[in-house]
């Protein structure tokens, strides 16, 4: 079935309604994790993760990734690991260890499994994703006895991440859609880059050194993979 350019398929269908599932499960325990360690540890951790399960997956069902943007991939995994390292002392506990796992396996197949969906099929394999996990998620927020809802001026900022959440994943979908799934992956999971930009913004938290040094290295990261 078509529905303007885009082309709707049982495949696209069930294959979002799986990612959604499992990024669901990624996102839960992600929040989880952040709410429990350092924003600052938990987030370059996933990232780690979540773009090396894809880059090896792609490999190993045959797809071939250039020499040139080996080195961005290398650089790109480099600088995330960067930033998890904390000179000050601060630990993550195993606990909230095996959470960030959980959650970069989950959003990694999220990512993986949109990459089967055909560049055909646009944003619809997004569709019952999003509409699988938006009402579980509600459903989950209702059973859970300490959920309140948030004052209005807290709602905006919620609206807001919402938002950008959604946009991001449409974004990667078409990103897996039409490029390589090791790469698009990859450059993803550079958004820790961004999360320790917030955290020194808006938290007024000081980088270290080495911190500073990973970001510099993830900007070099995107560029040599944009080449």
């Amino acid at each position: 079935t078509r529905v303007g350019t885009s082309a709707v398929t049982p495949k696209g269908l069930i294959l979002g309604t799986f990612a959604g599932a499992i990024g669901l499960v990624g996102l839960v325990l992600m929040y989880t994790a952040l709410a429990n360690g350092s924003m600052t540890i938990v987030a370059p951790t996933i990232g780690v993760l979540a773009g090396g399960i894809p880059v090896g997956w792609d490999i190993a069902t045959g797809g071939v990734i250039e020499p040139a943007h080996w080195v961005g991939v290398v650089m790109a995994i480099s600088a995330v690991a960067l930033l998890v390292v904390q000179p000050s002392g601060v630990s993550m506990n195993r606990w909230v260890f095996m959470q960030a796992i959980g959650a970069a396996v989950a959003f990694a197949g999220f990512i993986i499994a949109m990459s089967y969906t055909s560049q055909a099929a646009g944003l619809w394999p997004f569709v019952p994703a999003r509409m699988l996990s938006i009402p579980i998620a509600f459903a989950i927020a209702a059973r859970t006895t300490t959920a309140v809802a948030p004052p209005r001026p807290v709602l905006r900022l919620v609206t807001f991440v919402g938002l950008t959440d959604i946009t991001a994943g449409m974004a990667i979908v078409l990103a897996v859609q039409r490029g390589p799934l090791g790469i698009s992956a990859v450059l993803a999971a550079l958004y820790p880059v961004f999360t320790i930009l917030a955290a020194i913004i808006v938290l007024r938290e000081r980088p270290s050194a080495i911190q500073k040094a990973g970001i510099a290295v993830a900007v070099l990261a995107v560029v040599v993979l944009a080449g």
